[in-house]
């Protein structure tokens, strides 16, 4: 998931803790998650 939005990110260190229920989600629920969270935080380059 991070390689899709790795060239879109600011530079910096980023750390990324997966759970065991990453595993029960679909990759469309991943991708839009993931995203929702990189744009809260600001560290997507627009």
């Amino acid at each position: 998931m991070f390689c899709e939005f790795s060239n879109s990110l600011k530079d910096g260190s980023y750390i990324f803790v997966a759970k065991a229920r990453l595993f029960e989600s679909s990759h469309e629920k991943l991708h839009n998650d993931f995203k929702k969270i990189l744009l809260h935080a600001k560290t997507i380059i627009a």
